[in-house]
């Protein structure tokens, strides 16, 4: 579900809003941490984050099963 919304959110800014709706009960937590008076901006700035490592990701760039398999046995041969 988390790829797909991902991949989504390159053309869909609701499928965006899905996900920093699914981090949203982590920022809170995270944001409890902080003095009151900063949470606000604070907030806004780890959600602005969070939609440049969005946009920025590259989904069809990860690996499958296999593909990260063979990766793995090949680094394992050079070291």
């Amino acid at each position: 579900m988390f790829y797909e919304l991902v991949k989504e959110s390159k053309k869909d800014s609701r499928a965006l809003e899905q996900i920093i709706n699914m981090f949203e009960p982590k920022l809170q937590k995270t944001l409890s941490l902080t003095k009151l008076e900063e949470r606000e901006d604070l907030a806004q700035e780890l959600k602005y984050r969070l939609i440049m490592y969005i946009k920025k990701y590259d989904v069809d760039s990860i690996p499958g099963f296999w593909e990260l398999k063979e990766q793995i046995q090949n680094s394992k041969k050079v070291c």
